[in-house]
């Protein structure tokens, strides 16, 4: 009876990742079909968009209530105490587009993973929040620090029904790039080659190659040197509370 139990919550489990695969590529598609994910500038109107829907109410209900349940999965995913896990989940499951030696340490919150990109040897440190609602690109070597946070959507302040209007856009942060404890980037921003977003800073306009920015909202306090050439290996600790001090 208990092995029984046990090859019945298995297939309910694989069933539901290959629900939750099927939902994101379903996503995919529209997002390819209705827009750029990458660009600031929709192809198609906001009528045009709304009117993909499903046939059904109910059908459309269900779709809802499901996007619910991958938003909770993905909070729960940030806890597992296994970087290899999680890493295979959100790249063959939630076809986030991750590359080789990339690093994402445990308690992250990630929204729209199949419309993130992190590029070759990257860390993303703990609790770090990734919003991929408008498209995000992360470079190589690549180093967010603990608690960073990155969003692509935003309200409009001004907007009568509390809209979001042109307020979201997508975030770019190139190679060699460091974003620091704590830090915020807006959207529509690029933040440049080898730039450092120092701890506690909010971003609200791109920042330049190899500049230093800090503070509310974030301005050019220093430079950093142009010969940057280390690679990060990919090496990592097996569980999720424990950070790699040295690499190799």
């Amino acid at each position: 009876m208990f092995a029984k139990a046990i090859f019945v919550i298995f297939v309910l489990y694989l069933l539901d990742h290959l629900i939750t695969f099927l939902y994101c590529k379903l996503q995919v598609h529209k997002d390819k079909k209705y827009g750029n994910l990458m660009s600031d500038k929709p192809q198609y109107t906001n009528a045009e968009v709304m009117s993909y829907r499903f046939p059904k109410k109910q059908i459309k209900a269900l779709f809802h209530l499901y996007k619910g349940w991958i938003r909770y999965k993905l909070n729960l995913l940030g806890r597992v105490p296994c970087h290899t896990y999680r890493n295979w989940i959100l790249k063959h499951v939630y076809l986030m587009k991750i590359y080789k030696k990339v690093v994402i340490y445990g308690g992250f919150e990630i929204c729209f993973p199949w419309k993130i990109e992190i590029g070759e040897g990257t860390i993303i440190g703990d609790e770090c929040k990734l919003d991929g609602r408008n498209g995000l690109k992360i470079g190589k070597n690549v180093n967010f620090s603990t608690g960073a946070w990155v969003w692509t959507e935003q309200h409009d302040i001004n907007d009568a029904m509390f809209g979001s209007n042109n307020s979201g856009g997508s975030v770019e942060i190139e190679d060699y790039a460091w974003i620091s404890s704590r830090s915020v980037i807006l959207p529509h921003n690029t933040i440049g080659k080898g730039a450092v977003v120092v701890a506690g800073a909010v971003v609200t306009k791109s920042v330049p190659a190899y500049t230093i920015v800090g503070g509310v909202p974030a301005k050019i306090i220093g430079q950093r040197s142009h010969t940057l050439k280390y690679e990060f290996p990919g090496i990592h600790e097996a569980f999720w509370l424990e950070r790699i001090v040295e690499y190799v």
